[in-house]
């Protein structure tokens, strides 16, 4: 039968501990603090932040060194102890709970090192070693990270001999998987962060150790107070939030999400034109529904659009930027067809004389209005590039959105990733309204320019909203 050591005095003390990942060459280690009466579940989740993996595989904890061979003592081999979740104690009698016992009941300075096994087919070892036992300052977090080197190792690239493999293949620009390698890495590293083997962020760190381990207050939120990148943050898998957060901050979402008057009139032109021509009367469209010739030639010509543009432009159904205008302003909520005829809704009549009016309210429609749940979650992740401003070209946007709708547990009714061409659907709508509003220059195929402050501001506004 197995016993539990005695717990120490959890309230006044912390255990210093060095993680080190078994094999790591140069090492990969953190040293933390970590309050003793944290349950082994909770130590795994402090070890994943700590880290920096990502809590997609199976782990486990053990008081025996996989890689040594245990030894007969008076005949007697010790049976090694390992202590597991709910997953792995439904098919195993021998395993303990980790929900049961405390790091304080395991490591001690008389138990020697405890191992913790992330990825059983990878076989990430760590091996715990307690440095030090400490007085507990007060107000202090359960965990805390005081030093360390070098990033986790990407997820699923085989352990710590194909990790290494593939950094030396990576550092080797003639070898022949260098490209191929360079592409797994981009994609699995995701476009939320840079691959650095060197990065180590202490502070980045112990920020997400601090969400962890929240204050009771500050889970206390009142209906509707939880922002849009808070809702998507929560809804992202625990070992992905670290990332998407110190994305968000580097996007600069704190930054101005306002706009100047005689901006918001350049950026709004194509609405505040079609607005203003339907007018108060409302505009007579043809028999067959479409908009007048006369007033198809004339956005096309006011908007700047015909020197670009093959054909009469003249019919609204041949026309595609004049139609997917009309479009996108009935789905935004500017004008509605009646009878016959476009007329204005009451919000853009409120809008008709006020350009950052218009900018404004466009913001949160664009982000809040939608047909289906992966169309909005899509156009949420599409903001947040444009106000991150560091995407080029449309397929690195579709890139970066494909990665965040897999993230937010998006697939194809089979489970497979989705398709660019899949995420490209989910994105027609919000790609309008931002040609519309001057923040892409794709309209007619061209590759998207970096987004300048005026655009980063909008998506900001709209996030914001």
């Amino acid at each position: 039968m197995t016993t539990r050591n005695s717990d120490p005095d959890s309230g006044a003390m912390l255990l210093r501990v060095k993680v080190s990942i078994v094999g790591s060459e140069p090492a990969i280690w953190r040293l933390l603090e970590i309050d003793p009466s944290l349950t082994m579940d909770r130590v795994h989740e402090v070890l994943q932040t700590a880290v920096g993996w990502r809590d997609s595989h199976l782990h486990s904890f053990t008081d025996t060194d996989p890689y040594v061979r245990l030894r007969a003592v008076n005949g007697h081999v010790r049976e090694p102890r390992r202590w597991a979740s709910q997953e792995l104690l439904e098919d195993s009698e021998d395993d303990l709970p980790e929900t049961d016992w405390t790091l304080g009941q395991i490591l001690t300075p008389e138990s020697g090192a405890l191992f913790y096994e992330y990825d059983f087919g990878d076989g990430w070892i760590h091996r715990l070693e307690l440095t030090g036992i400490l007085p507990r300052p007060a107000n202090t977090t359960p965990a805390r990270l005081l030093d360390g080197a070098r990033r986790a190792p990407l997820e699923d690239s085989g352990g710590i001999g194909g990790y290494h493999d593939l950094l030396d293949t990576l550092a080797d620009p003639a070898h022949e998987k260098h490209k191929d390698l360079q592409a797994w890495v981009a994609w699995t590293a995701g476009p939320w962060q840079q691959f650095d083997p060197e990065q180590l962020d202490i502070n980045a760190v112990n920020n997400e150790l601090a969400l962890l381990f929240p204050a009771p207050s500050a889970n206390e939120h009142g209906p509707g107070s939880e922002s849009l990148t808070q809702e998507l943050t929560n809804r992202m898998p625990p070992g992905l939030r670290h990332e998407f957060r110190s994305y968000l901050h580097a996007a600069g979402l704190d930054g101005p999400s306002t706009v100047e008057a005689d901006i918001a009139e350049v950026m709004t032109a194509p609405y505040l034109w079609l607005t203003r021509r339907v007018g108060l009367d409302g505009l007579s469209l043809t028999p067959a529904g479409w908009l007048p010739p006369t007033v198809v030639r004339e956005a096309m010509t006011e908007l700047g659009w015909a020197k670009d543009w093959i054909g009469k432009a003249n019919r609204e159904d041949q026309t595609l930027p004049v139609l997917q205008l009309r479009e996108s302003a009935q789905r935004l909520g500017l004008i509605r067809k009646i009878k016959g005829k476009l007329v204005l809704t009451s919000a853009a009549k409120r809008q008709l004389d006020d350009p950052k009016g218009l900018w404004l309210y466009l913001a949160p429609v664009i982000a809040h209005r939608h047909r289906h749940d992966s169309e909005r979650d899509a156009t949420l992740l599409l903001l947040l590039e444009v106000a991150a401003g560091r995407r080029t070209g449309w397929a690195d946007y579709l890139e970066a959105v494909s990665f965040g709708l897999g993230a937010l547990g998006w697939s194809t009714r089979t489970g497979a990733e989705l398709e660019p061409n899949t995420v490209q659907a989910l994105l027609v709508d919000a790609q309008e309204v931002l040609l519309n509003l001057g923040i892409f220059d794709d309209r007619f195929g061209l590759t998207a320019n970096t987004v300048k402050a005026p655009g980063q501001a909008f998506a900001r506004a709209a996030l914001h909203s």
